[in-house]
């Protein structure tokens, strides 16, 4: 979302002000979407060991932004819908596991 919101092309007129001030500096933005990447290919890297890990993180960022220019677009889910969906994911992978 955060790399999203740097774009020109694609706007939505309902942003808080958090991502409305991101989107006038897309410096901030950027940084801030590379800040999550690089955590979350330490853990992926951390939990996995490393060449595993960074596939994971490869494979995670790809679905990541597929769901995003999928569901987003549209309004087919709101934040707090993919919100839930997400933790009934985690929920159901901690069970089974």
């Amino acid at each position: 979302m955060f790399w999203m919101n740097t774009s020109t092309r694609i706007s939505w007129p309902d942003k808080n002000s958090a991502m409305a001030f991101m989107a006038a500096n897309a410096l901030y933005s950027r940084l801030a979407a590379g800040a999550l990447f690089l955590v979350a290919t330490a853990l992926c890297v951390s939990l996995l060991g490393v060449g595993s890990g960074l596939f994971a993180a490869i494979v995670i960022l790809m679905t990541a932004g597929s769901v995003s220019v999928l569901f987003f677009p549209f309004r087919y889910f709101g934040s707090a819908g993919v919100a839930i969906l997400y933790l009934c994911a985690v929920t159901l992978e901690l069970v089974i596991n």
